[in-house]
């Protein structure tokens, strides 16, 4: 009976390392494809900043109709 349960804890264990060592893993490769998506957008908004420039102008003028829309309300 005690075997047993010494058995069950050290089998328990051994899976909490794997999966400890398995999240470390994909935590790691899902930094690494960050940084490149960041690298990437980088490169891109250096290359060509007007749509990004354009998106947000449009995002502002939108936020400041809806800001006015409020207040008339009122």
């Amino acid at each position: 009976m005690n075997g047993d349960l010494s058995r069950t804890i050290d089998e328990g264990q051994e899976t909490l390392k794997y999966a400890s060592i398995e999240a470390q893993k994909k935590l790691k490769q899902g930094q690494e494809q960050l940084q490149k998506l960041i690298a990437q957008a980088d490169h891109q908004l250096h290359e060509n900043p007007w749509p990004i420039v354009a998106g947000v102008a449009v995002a502002c003028l939108f936020l400041g109709f809806f800001a006015g829309n409020v207040r008339s309300r009122n």
